[in-house]
């Protein structure tokens, strides 16, 4: 099977109008392995290290894939080099030219931004984020020591460093689709504080965090994770669901999404007849994904019908989200949280763990809910929310697709389309 050809990156730097190139008028560009790079290096490529995305991450061209960054200084920094009107930059099409030229526009004030486009895509959004970030860090006797370090910038968040003393901390901003994250942190803060990310400050109504260091919450550990991790996870997962129930006004209160297998099967069937990547697929498999619609229905009604409650769900608990340092061991990044059903989140937990672990993870994650739930067939549970979760995780790409702008549409591009062409192989039809 042949490579799959480079990406090119293309990093810019706008000022007031002007974008920075070399002295022939081409733009900063690299070639990348995938159509998402580090933003960092994205950064240093466009020519000022401190600087920020003024826009999302633009695909701009299929094939071969050009993918374009739009930066801008903070603070008004001067930048030195050779700074060249849009329309003489040295570019072989006019698809990056005429990209920037809408970017240009926007940022001028000439046009409005797109709906939907988060805030964070603006640098005096950062000296805002910057002065609040202060204040809740002085609050704490602790000071900023440099410039907040953009991690991950994208339509769902923003993620940034911030160096300090005595040590670093981390902001992350939500968009509108996230917005109940602050508050559910909060919460699960005070039903497993132990296991919860450590909160110094939040803002629940602009969706903002600020936390402390979190040892082990790095993507390092994720495809070679440490020895353990798995059944600590699952213990800790069960322990907070069932100890979510006695606080789920609390929970919905907080503005947490309420799924429950009912409400998926709607949407389910939403999707199968208007979904945004249904043009995607041919006709053929369009029509064998809507050939087991029945069966997807009675997976989900059996597993609904077995009495487990529905809990707080964390929804997007990979081994990447759960933070590992010796004895100690966090739960984080709840943006895709919901009260809907929990055996969901084993599956999500499992489907990553090296194979010697996903056994005993079930195992102790099936203990705790067999002790709370005797009369409950907690195996047949577990076994059924395999497929369940496929369609749960599918319903919740559905819904971000549609919370996002179009511009950004293409950052998670396929999965619902892949999903609903699985589904035969997923649920094959009963004899």
């Amino acid at each position: 099977m042949p490579d799959r050809p480079a990406t090119r990156q293309v990093c810019v730097l706008m000022r007031a109008g002007l974008v920075l190139t070399d002295d022939r008028g081409r733009l900063p560009s690299y070639e990348a392995e995938q159509d998402w790079d580090d933003l960092a290096r994205r950064t240093r490529t466009c020519g000022d290290h401190r600087a920020v995305l003024v826009a999302p991450q633009l695909h701009v061209r299929s094939d071969p894939a050009v993918v374009l960054s739009v930066f801008g200084s903070r603070s008004g920094a001067a930048v030195e080099g050779t700074w060249t009107a849009i329309a003489d930059i040295d570019e072989g099409d006019d698809a990056v030219p005429a990209a920037l030229l809408a970017v240009s526009a926007l940022v001028a004030g000439r046009s409005a931004p797109p709906a939907r486009r988060p805030e964070w895509f603006s640098t005096s959004w950062y000296e805002t984020a910057d002065t609040w970030i202060d204040h809740h860090l002085a609050a704490h006797g602790r000071t900023r020591s440099g410039d907040t370090e953009p991690v991950k910038v994208w339509s769902l968040s923003a993620v940034l460093r911030v160096p300090g003393e005595p040590g670093p901390v981390w902001f992350k901003a939500s968009c509108p689709h996230f917005h109940a994250e602050p508050a559910l942190t909060r919460l699960v803060a005070e039903l497993l504080p132990e296991h919860a990310p450590p909160l110094l400050a939040a803002d629940e109504q602009r969706a903002w965090l600020l936390m402390d260091e979190m040892p082990g919450a790095d993507e390092e550990h994720e495809d070679d994770p440490p020895a353990g991790i798995g059944p600590a996870a699952a213990r800790i997962a069960a322990a907070l669901q069932l100890r979510s129930r006695d606080h789920l006004a609390q929970i919905e209160a907080a503005g947490v999404p309420l799924r429950p297998l009912a409400s998926t099967l709607l949407q389910f069937d939403e999707i199968l007849a208007g979904g945004l990547e249904l043009d995607q697929l041919t006709p053929e498999e369009l029509a064998a994904a809507r050939s087991v619609r029945d069966g997807v229905h009675a997976v989900l009604e059996e597993l609904d019908s077995l009495a487990i409650p529905d809990t707080l769900v964390h929804g997007d608990l990979h081994i990447g989200n759960v933070a590992h340092d010796g004895d100690s061991l966090v739960l984080y990044d709840w943006s895709d949280a919901a009260v809907s059903h929990p055996f969901l989140d084993l599956v999500m937990l499992t489907e990553r763990l090296p194979e010697d672990e996903r056994r005993p993870a079930r195992e102790v994650y099936a203990e705790a809910w067999r002790a709370a739930y005797p009369d409950v067939d907690v195996d047949r549970g577990l076994e059924l929310a395999v497929q369940a979760n496929t369609i749960y995780q599918m319903v919740t790409f559905e819904q971000i697709y549609r919370s996002q702008e179009e511009e950004s549409l293409w950052e998670m591009r396929g999965v619902v389309a892949r999903t609903l062409r699985s589904l035969p192989r997923r649920f094959p039809r009963r004899s």
